[in-house]
C-alpha cells in the first residue's frame, strides 16, 4: 500500500517505551518550520535530496545518506523543488542512553555521507524496526528498544573510526613534511620512491598525495631539483672530477646525470663549470 505524502513534518510523539519511527513521504509542497526536542534523532534518506538546517549549519543531502540531530539542536528540512524527498526517522529518549553518563554528550550534529556499509546498516536496522513497531506484540517494545541502542553503537562506532582515520591522516601528514623538510640533506640517499614511502610506514599513494599537496611538485621533481642545485655548487667552487660530483648527488650513471643536467640547465656539466667558474 502506497503511503500518503505529507505536506507538512510530522509530530514526533515517543511512546512509553522511549522509540519511535517515522516514515516521511514528502508532496511537492512540503514544508517544515523550526523545531527543537528532547531526543536523539537519526534520519534515514531513501529518496530525494535537500538541506538539513541544524542550528546556523547547512548540510545539503541525497538518497542513502543518513542525519543524526543531537538533543536541543533547533532543526529543520528544506526539500529541493525538483527531488521532494523520503525519509525514515528514528526518535531515541535520552533516558534509555542514562547507563553511560557521557554517551549523549559524544553524539554529534553529523551528516553520514552514503559509503555502503554504515548505512546500509543503518537502513537495515530501522527496517527491522519498522516491522517490530507495526506488531502490536508483548515483544514490539524490547525489540525496538533493542534495535535503537544496536543504532547509537553503529554510530559510536563509525565515529571512533572516522577519529582514528583523521588521527592517522594528520599523523602520515607531519610525516611526510618532516620527511621533506631533511630533503635537502639526504637527497643523494634516496633511490625511489617506493623505498621512501616504505621507509616512512606509508602506503605509496598516500605518500605520493601528500608529498605533492605539501611541495607542490612529484617527489622525482624535487630530488632531481635539489641533487642538481648542489652540483651547480660543486662546479662552482670546487675542481672535483664531474664523475665525482655527479656521485655526491646519488647518480650511479655519469650518463643520467649529464641527461638530467642539462635538461634542468640547458647545457651539459663542463660548459657550466666553464661558463661561472671562479
Amino acid at each position: 500500500m502506497t503511503k500518503p505524502l505529507t505536506d507538512r513534518a510530522l509530530t514526533e510523539h515517543l511512546p512509553a517505551w522511549g522509540v519511535l519511527v517515522l516514515e516521511s513521504h514528502h508532496s511537492e509542497q512540503f514544508s517544515m518550520e523550526w523545531r527543537t526536542h528532547p531526543f536523539v534523532k537519526l534520519v534515514y534518506v531513501l529518496h530525494g535530496r535537500g538541506e538539513f538546517h541544524l542550528g546556523k549549519s547547512r548540510w545539503t543531502f541525497e538518497a542513502g545518506d543518513v542525519v543524526v540531530v543531537a538533543p536541543g539542536t533547533r532543526n529543520r528540512i528544506e526539500d529541493d523543488p525538483n527531488s521532494a524527498s523520503s525519509l525514515y526517522v528514528c526518535c531515541i529518549a535520552k533516558s534509555l542512553l542514562k547507563f553511560d553518563p557521557e554517551l549523549v554528550a559524544r553524539i554529534p550534529n553529523r551528516l553520514y555521507r552514503r559509503d555502503g556499509h554504515f548505512t546500509h546498516r543503518v537502513a537495515s536496522r530501522l527496517r527491522r524496526m519498522v516491522h517490530a513497531q507495526d506488531c502490536d506484540g508483548p515483544s514490539r517494545a524490547i525489540a525496538m528498544v533493542a534495535d535503537a541502542i544496536k543504532l547509537i553503537q553503529a554510530m559510536e562506532q563509525r565515529n571512533q573510526k572516522q577519529t582514528r582515520l583523521e588521527k592517522d591522516a594528520s599523523d602520515e601528514r607531519m610525516v611526510v613534511k618532516q620527511y621533506i623538510d631533511s630533503l635537502p640533506t639526504r637527497f643523494f640517499e634516496e633511490s625511489s620512491i617506493d623505498a621512501a614511502a616504505d621507509q616512512l610506514g606509508i602506503p605509496r599513494r598516500t605518500f605520493t598525495k601528500l608529498f605533492t599537496e605539501l611541495t607542490g611538485e612529484t617527489w622525482l621533481h624535487r630530488v632531481r631539483g635539489l641533487a642538481i642545485e648542489h652540483a651547480k655548487r660543486r662546479l662552482q667552487q670546487s675542481d672535483l672530477p664531474i664523475t665525482s660530483i655527479a656521485f655526491e648527488c646519488g647518480f650511479n650513471d655519469l650518463s643520467t646525470f649529464y641527461r638530467q643536467f642539462k635538461r634542468q640547465c640547458g647545457i651539459s656539466p663542463g660548459e657550466f663549470r666553464a661558463k661561472h667558474a671562479n
